[in-house]
């Protein structure tokens, strides 16, 4: 009898939103993790940079999988706009992508652990 043996499948990771969002229609959990720039002053409002998507628990001919998508500021960058201009701009647009994904799935805040650590890859080499 072979003894089942636990496998870390790494996220699939997406070129497309669209493809991102048929994905998390069918998944059990759906966060996202904001990154937001840093600023040197405390009284700045805080304006998203990067927001990255995880649909987990997908099931693909029954397995498990977690797709991921990245939306961020390179992707986004006008070189014909000033900074300041493109900081808002592309805060207002992830801002508004993540709602709009809120109304069609239940969307949480929060980071998932999908690599594993250094100590867990050793282990299961061994």
């Amino acid at each position: 009898m072979s003894e089942a043996r636990p496998v870390f499948i790494p996220p699939v990771v997406l070129e497309r939103y669209e493809d991102f969002k048929e994905y998390a229609r069918s998944a059990a959990l759906v966060t996202y993790d904001p990154d937001y720039f840093v600023s040197p002053f405390l009284d700045d409002r805080k304006r998203l940079r990067r927001v990255t998507l995880y649909a987990i628990g997908v099931r693909v001919k029954g397995v498990p999988l977690t797709f991921k998508y990245a939306i961020d500021l390179d992707s986004l960058q006008d070189k014909d706009k000033s900074w300041n201009e493109q900081v808002d701009e592309i805060d207002k647009l992830i801002t508004g992508i993540v709602a709009s994904l809120g109304q069609e799935v239940e969307l949480i805040r929060g980071k998932i652990e999908s690599e594993t650590s250094l100590g867990e890859a050793l282990a299961m080499r061994s």
